[in-house]
């Protein structure tokens, strides 16, 4: 943990904290932090992933797209408690091939269709994926 920026540190000791099963999921590369957690077994999330770049925090889930940079540590348990309850969804919007957005949402929230354009919902769990 000496080795990390003072971001990754900060965010390292919280996931720590927040998380302690999950301590032997957290690592380092170069001077960042990677907190990569297996997604359960019939989930297509692949991993929950928490992350700094430089001076940016983000959490993701595996496939393509699905990435959300939160303000700090604690914006970032917060997503990942949501995640991990399926409170919160991945969000993906594409146009064909080619990415448009990624949010987060609630699992159950409407939104009104736009032609040309498709949505993938991914949860934690899966159950909520669409």
């Amino acid at each position: 943990m000496e080795g990390l920026n003072p971001l990754a540190r900060q965010a390292w000791k919280r996931l720590e904290a927040e998380f302690p099963l999950w301590a032997a999921y957290l690592d380092t590369r170069d001077s960042e932090l990677e907190f990569a957690v297996p997604a359960p077994s019939g989930s297509n999330a692949g991993h929950l992933v928490a992350f700094s770049n430089k001076n940016d925090l983000w959490v993701r889930f595996s496939p393509p797209y699905m990435c959300y940079a939160v303000d700090d540590e604690d914006e970032m348990v917060s997503i990942i408690k949501q995640l991990t309850a399926d409170e919160a969804v991945f969000k993906v919007i594409t146009k064909g091939d080619e990415w448009v957005e990624t949010t987060l949402t609630r699992p159950h929230d409407r939104w009104e269709s736009i032609p040309g354009l498709s949505v993938r919902l991914v949860s934690w769990s899966g159950r909520f994926d669409r």
